[in-house]
């Protein structure tokens, strides 16, 4: 299947969109045909991660094109790929972007700024996010880490999920103390073998279960609190235990970290073009019903270019991703309230969050939020946001945030 961005790589050669990728080093991806007199939308994204399903069903579809139609606009939308999510947190701080697709530590970054960009709407999350070893480690468990050296992304999501893990188990989320020297990858590809003087990685799906498969390395525990094949400890040996001590983060039962990914857009641009910003989030909601409909396979086909990995691997990524398990992407107060509790880790973060501070932020675009709602169906309905049955944190949605209790 050809790449839907080929199609209209050409179209990328001159404009703002070439201003942004040659100021921040990153590649091209794609545009839609350019309209006389139309807005102008920059997006950032990732196609390495769980976000690009909902891009690439946007762009085939042509979803954004027909909501903000439907809303009475015409848009030229360009869209950047980001490998490193972290750095498109420059961009909308140097107003070089209009939105983008944020992890939870450049969020939460980006939410002590002076002025931040709005949360709008999820765009993935979910993940598993495992510790892994080389075969035959004598790491078994956590306590085996002590001394030793980590490697992941320094900084970033992955890093954030590793310094949970000690913080349940050890007290300190500072790897410092504990003697582990974390060192940070030169390229991704490293997070999918076993590398010299490296004595554990801290890796993400699906790069990580292709690194299994290789038989590279072998899980030791997961984001979730769920042991794997190399993990001999009080709870047992092998894979599917509980570790004791996930039981003290304060995410359980869904994570160490319940990791999400986040649209953002930049308050001016939210302030000047409302309805390009509840246009967003109507194709977003689209398309996460589409993809969520679609069989793991068919994702992979239209997504896994920029995945590294096989399609053992993807499978289970796919269904594991979480708006394809909600069938819906809306913010609701669990999920705001994951950015004010992972802010605490002071190892990874300057400035703690306030309730207060992400409740005025998330404000700003709850309005459009409930249009979009209104717009895609009302789906789902309202008993689904507060079911306490199921693994993933929720809550009312960001329209109802003056209903808010937890934080």
């Amino acid at each position: 299947m050809r790449h839907p961005s080929q199609l209209r790589r050409s179209l990328l050669k001159a404009g703002s969109a070439a201003g942004v990728g040659s100021i921040l080093g990153l590649p091209l991806f794609a545009a839609s045909p350019a309209l006389a007199q139309a807005l102008k939308m920059t997006m950032g994204i990732g196609l390495t991660n769980d976000g690009a399903p909902l891009v690439f069903a946007m762009q085939r579809e042509k979803l954004l094109e027909k909501a903000m139609q439907e809303l009475g606009l015409t848009a030229e939308v360009e869209y950047l790929n980001f490998p490193v999510l972290l750095r498109m947190l420059q961009g909308l701080a140097a107003g070089q972007l209009d939105v983008g697709m944020l992890g939870s530590t450049p969020t939460i970054r980006n939410l002590a700024l002076p002025t931040p960009s709005i949360p709008i709407a999820n765009a993935g999350g979910g993940i598993k996010f495992p510790l892994q070893v080389p075969p035959g480690s004598p790491i078994r468990n956590l306590q085996g880490l002590k001394g030793k050296s980590v490697l992941t992304i320094v900084g970033s999501d992955l890093h954030l999920v590793l310094n949970l893990m000690l913080q349940a188990e050890f007290g300190t989320d500072d790897p410092k103390a504990l003697g582990i020297t974390v060192k940070n990858i030169q390229a991704f590809a490293e997070l999918t073998r076993a590398q010299p003087g490296i004595d554990a990685v801290l890796s993400v799906e699906p790069a990580a279960q292709g690194a299994v498969n290789s038989g590279q390395l072998v899980n030791l525990l997961r984001n979730d609190g769920t042991t794997g094949p190399a993990y001999d400890g009080p709870e047992g040996k092998g894979e599917g235990h509980r570790i004791a001590s996930f039981a003290k983060t304060p995410f359980a039962p869904e994570a160490y970290y319940p990791h999400r990914i986040w649209w953002v857009v930049r308050e001016e641009f939210l302030q000047k073009n409302p309805k390009a910003v509840t246009a967003l989030m109507i194709a977003n909601q689209r398309a996460c019903t589409m993809v969520t409909k679609m069989t793991p396979d068919a994702v992979i086909d239209m997504s896994a270019q920029d995945w590294n990995s096989d399609r053992a691997a993807q499978r289970p990524y796919v269904e594991n991703i979480l708006y394809r398990r909600r069938g819906w992407s809306w913010i609701t107060e669990g999920d705001a309230r994951t950015l004010v509790g992972l802010s605490k880790v002071k190892s990874i973060y300057q400035q703690e969050l306030t309730p207060d501070l992400v409740k005025k932020t998330l404000a700003k675009a709850a309005p459009l939020a409930r249009e979009a709602y209104e717009k895609t169906g009302r789906f789902p309905e309202a008993a689904v946001f507060t079911d306490t049955k199921v693994s993933d944190i929720r809550g009312l949605p960001v329209w109802e945030m003056a209903s808010w209790k937890t934080f």
